[in-house]
């Protein structure tokens, strides 16, 4: 192919490519920010420079900011994004809450880029497919995003201090429970495994009720956002609001955005809260009759702190007692077709517990002694179909037992073991290994092998003792190959025991 013909290629790449791209257009530009480009990024470079420069000993991984308009809530969210504007990030999280569409649970558009005057703000399309399939209160609803501004508004300040960072923009509705919030905070963290994420809340303060009644407000909020505990931010709304303060609406329009943002940062290691300079619209507009009130935070881990979080996992599933019996009958069901040689059972299964996706282990036990034990770590589909298949394998594939195999005589003395898998986390050393918490796998090349939590403990290993004989038994290495050049993962797992359901 000569020279002109590749040049006249590529001119009608960067021709044509932009219209196949869905993107999300500018709603508020001109309104809620300036509508140049010259004049936003003068904007918000003046409002970066009067904002005080914060010492952090730590990492931040989540922000909250307010969404007003520039001229009212700027300046106190650009004391957040200083924060973080020499730090690098790998993928950027908005979450706000849906003021315009009545919302159920949250939504992720399906563009692929939002458009400011600075340009197009790329979208993690991947990970933002992830989040919709993998969470039952995550759906696509376009309409929500239309003229949404509390997310529109932070994508300019992204695009002059993290430029070029894929973000996912998540609405929220206003009716989430505490635990659909802990739902979508467990979705987030899955999506943030090996990256460095920041998490943004926005949601601006108290609404309209008189300038001292909105500090009074807002003061008690801020303490309890400081004490980064989700439930007491929320029982100190409920609080605030059964107390009737005059024409006061909320104490914070993104309560669930915030919220869901605390929980996930969390997991993902952050353990203190900063809140930064504080104001309200009386203080910038001089009108103290009615004012809305704009704060903002850094969530962030603090070094060396002795009780810092060693792994991100998430609470265990909640089963009730119906739903463990259910997969212990799939379980059964499975093993019996496997060794009947029949093709595994179909199951009708619409409880969201058994369709979350998680690793599984089985473990079939018969007297005390062991009869098969095989699992998957990658959560490739929903929990019921992994323990019907992993049930199946532990019964009929565990080489161990190939001369000696479970049989359809015994399977009614069999007890059986699931063990519901967190996500695996790399470690850098085995000081982040806790006996008896966390199971191992250990990989070099090819091999790998695995123990789960409960091994060490039942065999009285230590540390060191655990991490040999998984090398040597379990992955076919040299009992040292731990502090050479094999990779060493840790996990938790949730085990549900058929004797003590």
């Amino acid at each position: 192919m000569n020279i002109l013909k590749i040049i006249f290629i590529v001119i009608l790449f960067f021709q044509y490519a932009p219209a196949q791209i869905k993107i999300r257009p500018p709603a508020r530009a001109g309104q809620f920010y300036p509508g140049s480009a010259e004049e936003l990024r003068r904007t918000i470079g003046n409002y970066l420079n009067n904002a005080e420069k914060v010492a952090i000993s730590g990492e931040i991984s989540g922000l909250w900011v307010p969404h007003a308009g520039y001229q009212f809530s700027g300046q106190v969210a650009a004391n957040g994004y200083k924060c973080i504007k020499d730090s690098k990030f790998d993928l950027i999280i908005l979450i706000g809450p849906s003021h315009y569409y009545r919302l159920s649970g949250a939504s992720v558009g399906d563009w692929a880029a939002y458009k400011t005057p600075l340009g197009l703000a790329r979208i993690d399309t991947l990970n933002a497919d992830k989040l919709r399939t993998d969470c039952s209160l995550i759906h696509c609803i376009n309409a929500a995003h239309n003229n949404e501004h509390s997310l529109e508004v932070q994508i300019p300040f992204l695009q002059i201090v993290q430029p070029g960072i894929p973000i996912i923009p998540i609405l929220v509705g206003f009716n989430n429970s505490y635990n659909d919030c802990k739902k979508i905070a467990e979705a987030v963290v899955n999506i943030c495994e090996n990256k460095k994420v920041l998490i943004i809340a926005s949601s601006d303060m108290s609404h309209f009720p008189d300038y001292s009644t909105a500090y009074k407000v807002d003061k008690k909020m801020l303490k309890a956002i400081q004490s980064f505990n989700p439930k007491k931010v929320l029982q100190t709304n409920k609080t605030i609001m059964q107390q009737g303060y005059n024409s006061l609406d909320c104490t914070l329009c993104g309560l669930n955005a915030l919220v869901i943002t605390m929980l996930a940062v969390k997991e993902l290691d952050a353990d203190k809260a900063r809140i930064l300079p504080y104001a309200n619209s009386g203080d910038i507009s001089g009108n103290r009759e009615r004012v809305v009130g704009y704060g903002s935070g850094i969530f962030f881990d603090q070094v060396n702190n002795p009780v810092k979080k060693k792994d991100i996992i998430m609470d265990g599933i909640n089963f009730s007692k119906e739903e463990k019996v259910k997969l212990f009958e799939i379980a059964r069901k499975s093993i019996r077709y496997a060794l009947n040689k029949k093709e595994l059972p179909s199951f009708s299964v619409t409880e969201e517990n058994l369709n979350k996706k998680r690793g599984v282990f089985v473990t079939l036990m018969n007297k005390g002694r062991l009869r098969g034990c095989i699992g998957y770590f990658e959560p490739v589909n929903p929990l019921y179909v992994m323990v019907s298949q992993m049930a199946a394998a532990a019964a009929t594939q565990d080489y161990r037992f190939a001369y000696n195999p479970v049989t359809t005589e015994e399977l009614d003395e069999i007890n059986i073991k699931i063990s519901v898998l967190s996500k695996l986390k790399k470690i850098d050393s085995i000081d982040e290994i806790e006996v008896g918490k966390h199971g191992i796998w250990i990989k070099q090349g090819m091999r790998g092998g695995t123990y789960l939590p409960e091994v060490a403990t039942e065999m009285g290993w230590n540390k060191i003792e655990f991490l040999e004989h998984c090398c040597t038994e379990k992955a076919g290495l040299s009992k040292d190959a731990w502090k050479k050049d094999a990779d060493v993962y840790i996990y938790s797992s949730q085990i549900l025991d058929e004797n003590n359901k």
